[in-house]
């Protein structure tokens, strides 16, 4: 038998038995693997398919990276032994550290390797440097939690969310504030950094629209021992509301500091403070702080099969689990439409008609932003430790 391009290891295997006994039969395996490495590798390469998870694997936001691994992979188990379109799925995972600088470097490592699809990244910031690297080199991209307007403003066609806009967020937190407390002095804590910055210009905004004025705008310092002279700041202001927009750690000091402070002001907050590191480090200064997140996919009879999947992996569907579980049954439902795996062929797929995944009926617009049929903010607070819908 000649080697050639499209021998693979389950060849070279049936070769060595017709030609030698079981006893031989691992040395005549080792002795062609090694003797043909290279056209073995791309004979592999060739019936394999990369996914590239992208996001904090490490430091305060880690834990946004395990759930992006969890929903990935629990969406892949629905696929047959996980082949699509008779190719075996491989998964790759790329830590950013949810900063920009770095994701772009991950960005220039990623494309070496190929990937059909990037789901990633998780901070705006590292999504926004990422991705015209990916767009540079045929690569579609999800993202599951990038909330910052530009990420869609980039003019990228092979790049979806599966999250609402941070100008929609910052609405969100303006009518309630409006609604709810209106006439009382009204402040904002921010940190530097694309999300947190453009969340909290998205809602003083909002709020401005709304005829109500900021009486103090207050910038933090990211993963700060302590926030005192912050919170003093705000206190001798007479902020009596505080919008408070940042990672779920430093948030959740800033309120234990504040608590402990007997600091007078309510606090509302975003999307960030789904993470567990948030209520983890605030303690029960945490309970009870509203703060917006898209509506709890748990809940949909849709994602049913979903959940199931996660808890039988001995985990919970908590945070962008489930957000990273439908970017990737968007992509399959995308190639299966294509059949290609082409990035261009599978964007187009998947804006050519709506598609059913765990988080209902949904569809994309030309920016690549996601319409579903329910608004695409809730508010929640933390209570013993679980995150629940405010009623």
């Amino acid at each position: 038998m000649r080697y050639t391009k499209s021998t693979g290891i389950g060849n070279v295997r049936t070769v060595c038995k017709l030609l030698f006994s079981s006893r031989t039969l691992l040395f005549c395996v080792s002795v062609l693997l090694n003797t043909f490495p290279p056209l073995l590798q791309q004979s592999l390469a060739e019936n394999t398919v990369t996914i590239a998870i992208a996001g904090p694997m490490v430091g305060t936001s880690f834990s946004v990276g395990v759930q992006y691994k969890v929903g990935v992979t629990a969406a892949l188990q629905t696929l047959t032994e996980e082949l699509l379109l008779g190719r075996k799925i491989v998964l790759k995972v790329y830590d950013d550290n949810c900063q920009g600088p770095i994701a772009e470097k991950v960005a220039q490592n990623i494309v070496q390797d190929a990937p059909a699809v990037v789901i990633g990244h998780s901070c705006s910031g590292a999504t926004i440097a990422a991705a015209p690297i990916y767009a540079q080199n045929a690569i579609l991209q999800i993202t599951p939690a990038s909330t910052n307007p530009k990420v869609t403003e980039l003019g990228i066609n092979t790049l979806f969310r599966m999250i609402g806009r941070d100008d929609i967020q910052g609405k969100v937190a303006a009518e309630r504030i409006a609604t709810f407390h209106a006439g009382k002095k009204i402040g904002v804590f921010y940190f530097p950094g694309g999300y947190s910055e453009g969340l909290a210009n998205a809602a003083i905004a909002a709020l401005k629209q709304r005829g109500v004025i900021i009486a103090k705008q207050v910038a933090g310092v990211g993963s700060a021992a302590s926030y005192v002279d912050n919170i003093e700041e705000l206190t001798d202001a007479g902020i009596e509301v505080l919008y408070i927009v940042g990672g779920g750690l430093d948030s959740g000091v800033f309120l234990r500091q504040a608590h402990q402070l007997g600091a007078p002001f309510q606090v509302l907050s975003s999307d960030t403070l789904v993470s567990k590191v948030f209520i983890e480090a605030a303690g029960d200064a945490g309970e009870g702080i509203p703060f917006t997140f898209p509506p709890e996919a748990a809940a949909f009879s849709t994602s049913e099969p979903a959940v199931l999947a996660i808890k039988k992996m001995g985990l919970e569907p908590v945070g962008y689990t489930l957000l990273a579980y439908a970017a990737t049954q968007t992509w399959i439902e995308g190639v299966r439409r294509a059949n290609s795996f082409s990035a261009d062929a599978v964007a187009a797929a998947i804006r050519q008609a709506p598609l059913e995944t765990i988080l209902g009926r949904i569809s994309f617009d030309e920016k690549g932003d996601i319409n579903t049929t329910y608004p695409p903010f809730s508010w929640f607070v933390w209570k013993d430790g679980k995150r629940i819908p405010l009623e």
